[in-house]
């Protein structure tokens, strides 16, 4: 028992003099010196991380860039430098929807301003071609089965599209729908924002019966099964919707696809090539895409329209971008349910003009799309003139913001104006907005531009102000006003 309490007694001391010693400046000292030393190698491995993966990003894009320097081939532009695509989506023999062109798109990239815009056109868009009248998607049915050559059956197809908007689109690219299975699923999915909840009960199983597809609104990370569903579902949307979901699925895989770690995977580019040439038929050649291969880091605007029927001349609210497109008379066109132009006939089914007019200003003139403003649009006409002249204030302030939506104007509002002008008069807060202004005077007169400093409510809420006056009615009686052109 002395012994046992001598031994604790001489433990105990022990510890009291180590306690002591750790507390010593030379200690303390120490372990101070040993702890910078370990937060130096820290941040300096940090820094030099990221120093490496900087050096390795810029070798990278300076590889890119010489390659494509100096063993590429123009890509051939139109009058105004843009280089113009036909993307269609088909399925290939091993599908019972075999050669039908479901997806359409023409594609204007313009690699100064970085912008690509695309635009959509219905399956069901009516046709008149060499032997041939109806939907636009079985054309390439029935030239691929009458030729068996993809590249006349594109080239064919081509023709056609490039009378519809009126572009000189001289590449195209048909892709089999398996494609974006392999490359989401090789990109490990791809991320986005589902705007609305779809539950389609509908969804056919490719065995000639229906599985149900459900899909909630937020952002999401989908695999290729539910990316292809997402873009394919349409019993419980419209094709317009579609349309414009399978433009949003493009864009998520090329932002997926350029993303750092994937851009410099040589691995992962190689088997991307592979799926690439297997499932993809173009007449891009492989200098060409070199040549594109430096611009590839500068996709920063890209813009999606489908051509289509949502328009309501009451209310802009109700008006879709690129609504030139109305149902036809079923009994004027053999009983087929079809789309086609405002304002064309049976007699003349090929009136493009406003189609034409749309993709002028959304693909030569991007820069009032990328400018985007919250427009108020203000009614200062006087009653009584608006009366002699058919119709009431209101009617026409409407019907300009009907007309503007169509062509993609952020129009927030139509409100009565009390501040006096002599003329039509633009109003912009906060930027100046030159090329909206610019591309605004397509549209209707302005008179007097006016810039605005001060900061109040109304202005937070909108960006610019379109104050109409009476000489906006003179300048539609002087040119007959459209409301597609």
């Amino acid at each position: 028992m002395k012994k046992r309490f001598k031994h604790n007694k001489i433990w105990q001391t022990d510890n009291y003099i180590q306690k002591n010693n750790f507390f010593s400046f030379s200690n303390l000292l120490k372990y101070f010196v040993i702890l910078w030393s370990l937060a130096l190698v820290i941040i300096f491995w940090k820094y030099l991380v990221r120093w490496a993966q900087i050096t390795f990003w810029f070798l990278w894009h300076s590889t890119v860039k010489t390659v494509s320097e100096n063993l590429w081939s123009d890509m051939i532009q139109d009058e105004y430098w843009n280089i113009n695509v036909m993307l269609v989506g088909v399925w290939w023999e091993n599908h019972h929807w075999w050669y039908l062109s479901d997806t359409i798109i023409v594609a204007s990239w313009d690699p100064w301003l970085w912008s690509v815009t695309m635009i959509s056109i219905p399956r069901d868009f009516y046709v008149l071609s060499t032997g041939y009248q109806g939907r636009i998607n079985w054309l390439f049915a029935r030239w691929y089965n009458k030729e068996h050559n993809v590249w006349s059956w594109a080239e064919n197809l081509l023709i056609k599209v490039e009378e519809i908007v009126w572009l000189e689109i001289p590449y195209y690219a048909v892709v089999d729908f398996q494609w974006f299975k392999w490359v989401i699923d090789t990109l490990w999915g791809i991320d986005m924002y589902i705007p609305n909840t779809i539950h389609d009960t509908t969804y056919p199983d490719g065995n000639l019966w229906y599985i149900t597809f459900h899909i909630s609104a937020w952002h999401q990370t989908l695999d290729w099964e539910t990316a292809l569903m997402y873009a394919r579902s349409r019993h419980t949307t419209s094709d317009f919707s579609r349309s414009h979901r399978q433009q949003e699925i493009i864009k998520a895989v090329v932002d997926k696809l350029l993303q750092k770690q994937n851009i410099t995977n040589v691995g992962k580019l190689k088997q991307l090539y592979s799926q690439y040439t297997e499932m993809v038929t173009t007449n891009i050649s492989l200098k060409e895409m070199i040549w594109a291969f430096k611009y590839i880091y500068n996709f920063e605007h890209m813009f999606t329209f489908n051509l289509n029927t949502y328009c309501s001349y009451r209310s802009y609210a109700m008006t879709d971008p690129g609504c030139f497109l109305y149902n036809g008379d079923r009994s004027a066109y053999g009983g087929m349910a079809i789309m086609v132009p405002n304002w064309s006939t049976p007699s003349n089914v090929s009136f493009y003009d406003y189609i034409q007019n749309f993709t002028f200003f959304t693909t030569h003139n991007p820069w009032y799309l990328i400018e985007n403003p919250r427009i108020l649009i203000k009614n200062g006409i006087n009653k009584q003139y608006a009366y002699n002249n058919w119709k009431s204030p209101t009617w026409w302030a409407n019907k300009l913001a009907v007309k503007l939506k169509k062509y993609w104007f952020n129009i927030a509002d139509i409100d009565n104006s009390d501040e006096k002008f002599l003329q039509t008069t633009v109003i912009t807060y906060d930027k100046k907005y030159n090329s909206t202004i610019e591309t605004l005077q397509y549209f209707l007169p302005i008179n007097q531009i006016e810039r605005s400093s001060l900061m109040t409510w109304e202005e937070l809420e909108y960006d610019m102000e379109i104050i109409l006056w009476d000489d906006f009615i003179d300048y539609i009686i002087q040119s007959p006003f459209s409301y597609e052109k």
